[in-house]
């Protein structure tokens, strides 16, 4: 990690400490961080728009109300992450580890999960309107309040799967990116609950 990002960083531990009153808040547009170790990093608030996270250690960090749109955490972990209320709208987070992470009321809107670990993720409240979930693990989730309408989850694992019924969902896609299989719903209610309760080994 050069001097550069690390004052960076501790300039914005500052202001965060200092409500905005010392140091200076993280803004980093479209740079490249990929493979760093961020791991318990401080970095609420940040705004790293388009920016390249793909194989970093972000385990453990905090990265609550971020603005994170757009970004590439391909790969990445962020296992126990702070992510409430974090904008990552159209952010790819293909492949990338989010056991246990906190996404409280955070927005994926478009976002791509596509092969995600999301195993005893914190959901409740999260936005994933048009988000690619395919094969993804969301074993545990909970997701209470989770608006879901247009998500594809062909392949999701859901077993387990904790207030899916009480998640908002007109429909989803089962499909692929040029196969789409919309269903709606007393289909989408069905093949939810049979999702929720079937063993996958």
């Amino acid at each position: 990690m050069n001097s550069e990002l690390i004052n960076a960083l501790v300039w914005h531990a500052e202001w965060l400490r200092s409500v905005g009153q010392q140091g200076k808040r993280l803004h980093l547009e479209d740079a490249d961080l990929s493979s760093l170790d961020l791991s318990s990093r401080e970095l609420s608030e940040a705004a790293l728009p388009g920016t390249r996270l793909d194989g970093c250690s972000l385990d453990m960090a905090e990265l609550a109300h971020a603005n994170l749109a757009s970004a590439s955490f391909i790969n990445a972990s962020l296992s126990r992450t702070q992510l409430s209320k974090a904008n990552l709208d159209h952010a790819v987070l293909r492949g990338a580890i989010l056991t246990h992470v906190n996404a409280l009321r955070a927005s994926f809107y478009e976002a791509d999960l596509q092969g995600a670990d999301l195993q005893c993720a914190d959901l409740r409240g999260a936005y994933l309107v048009n988000a690619n979930l395919a094969s993804s693990n969301l074993r545990g989730a909970l997701l209470e309040g989770a608006v879901l309408h247009g998500a594809r989850l062909s392949g999701a694992a859901l077993h387990g799967a904790v207030g899916l019924q009480a998640a908002q969902a007109s429909w989803v896609d089962l499909g692929h990116e040029n196969a789409p299989v919309r269903i709606e719903g007393e289909a989408l209610r069905a093949w939810l609950d049979q999702a929720v309760t079937m063993s996958l080994g």
